[in-house]
């Protein structure tokens, strides 16, 4: 259940900022501690969330039987499955997949107001298929060369990928072949950002392949609000799909463009808000994040299994704000990657009871980018990290806003409890470290933040540390009853 869904449903993205930013506790400032209030008013579980429709009897649900979705797991179900979600949104109906694995070749639009369930159901992604440029791909051409057109199929998403990651044309869908060409239905520029978009030539030899995200909002060019996603396995085929790369995320809102846009087809793009709601998913062997969130609106993940992603279990970025992630179970790689991902202006996330295991970080931020403000993370359980628990390191962040780290336990330290600097007010308390795998050098390390208040944190008895905390340039700091050896 998200916050705001405890409020009265908002008109406008203004007024529902207003709801949330409310002044709860009524000290006349709106800060960390009104979250907290609304936070504790929440209740997890239960209700109709987890009572599954039957569409056999109940006129409000379209179901995959009714559009020829076989879900054998080999049968490719793709277009089956985009009529399905045409008519739950047309129709105004909810989307629900019959027990099966459903296999598709690109990937499934999300759009406002979408109610996905699945029982039993698995939607998994093809496996990839590869090939180089032979020549040039340049913004406005609807079609590249590539050394063995055979690889693809009619109907089969491209995404191109170089060495710094750049992802060209995630939606390009084959249209048809000639020889060795691919033509498109669209542009190569055809995109819904700059980034995303075709930004300079791709010269030969770049790969390209087959990968997507498997549910994918594309919000500058279709409204993408209230959107809810329930009981439902996502496999990204990570074994048998490349490159590692965001973009293909398993679940992934993309909206990157701060205003409208208009495309060398006449096609104009805008913003759009996303609030989505991902409840009870099991979401695996991704080749990118489990969820990649680039909207500007609201995240609601509770009760999932997020496990064996490329990257990290949840990203959020792009001027993303209001998240409420509770109750998850994520399993990384033990390699690189974060539980969660704050990235590029993020603010008022609640993150509590979450269990993050065999990630690099339990939570990490972009070192470049990241702005993160009014932020709560408590009660989660933290195991098996190789790097830092609380990476909150940047480069340009502007200092402001409120980061409070309380009642965490961490089991395995191997690095910082804690590193951050460019922050605003900084509260840890009661965290607790079971064990330590590896002793580090320090517990924390904190530069050039605000107000720093340090309280009842406890570690284990034997750990002896030469230097405790490490902190310059903070406004005040204040340490009391803490157990750091």
């Amino acid at each position: 259940m998200s916050v705001m869904a405890m409020m009265p449903t908002p008109a406008s993205a203004a007024e529902r900022n207003n709801y949330f930013y409310a002044d709860v506790n009524g000290d006349g400032v709106v800060n960390i501690a009104d979250i907290i209030i609304v936070v504790d008013c929440l209740m997890y579980g239960g209700g109709d969330d987890d009572v599954m429709p039957n569409p056999n009897t109940n006129p409000a649900y379209v179901s995959s039987k009714e559009y020829g979705a076989v879900g054998d797991g080999m049968t490719d179900d793709t277009q089956a499955l985009e009529s399905l979600f045409e008519a739950g949104f047309r129709l105004k109906k909810a989307v629900y997949l019959e027990p099966g694995t459903y296999l598709i070749r690109r990937s499934l639009t999300l759009k406002t107001g979408m109610e996905i369930y699945g029982n039993n159901a698995t939607i998994t992604r093809a496996k990839t298929v590869s090939s180089t440029l032979t020549g040039t791909a340049d913004k406005n051409q609807m079609f590249i060369d590539v050394d063995d057109a055979g690889q693809f199929d009619v109907g089969d998403q491209i995404f191109i990928y170089d060495e710094g990651g750049a992802n060209l044309c995630t939606h390009a869908v084959v249209l048809r072949k000639e020889g060795n060409r691919i033509h498109f239905h669209n542009v190569i520029s055809d995109q819904q950002s700059d980034f995303m978009g075709c930004v300079r030539p791709y010269a030969a030899g770049t790969m390209v392949t087959t990968s997507f995200p498997l549910l994918r909002s594309w919000t500058a060019r279709y409204e993408c609000d209230g959107v809810t996603v329930r009981n439902l396995t996502l496999d990204g085929n990570r074994d048998n799909s490349e490159p590692v790369s965001w973009a293909n995320s398993c679940l992934c809102i993309d909206a990157y463009r701060s205003g409208g846009y208009t495309d060398s087809t006449g096609v104009e793009y805008r913003t759009a808000q996303c609030n989505l709601t991902a409840r009870k998913l099991t979401i695996k062997n991704s080749p990118g994040d489990g969820i990649s969130d680039h909207g500007k609106g609201g995240l609601t993940v509770t009760d999932c299994i997020i496990e064996n992603s490329a990257m990290h279990g949840i990203q959020m970025e792009s001027g993303f704000a209001h998240a409420m992630i509770s109750g998850n179970t994520m399993t990384g790689n033990g390699l690189q990657g974060s539980g969660v991902y704050f990235s590029q202006d993020v603010s008022d996330v609640v993150m509590d009871n979450n269990v993050i295991t065999s990630f690099e970080h339990g939570c990490g931020v972009d070192k470049a980018t990241a702005d993160v403000r009014y932020a709560l993370i408590r009660k989660n359980q933290f195991t098996s990290l190789t790097g830092e628990v609380f990476d909150f390191t940047t480069a340009s962040a502007t200092p402001g806003g409120v980061l409070q780290i309380s009642n965490n336990t961490i089991r395995g330290l191997k690095s910082l409890l804690f590193t951050g600097n460019n922050l605003g007010d900084l509260m840890m308390a009661a965290n607790e470290v079971k064990t330590i795998t590896t002793l580090p050098a320090n517990v924390m390390r904190v530069v050039e933040c605000g107000n720093v208040i340090l309280s009842v944190n406890k570690l284990p008895s034997s750990a002896v540390f030469s230097t405790p905390v490490i902190s310059t340039g903070t406004v005040n700091m204040i340490e009391y009853s803490n157990s750091w050896n």
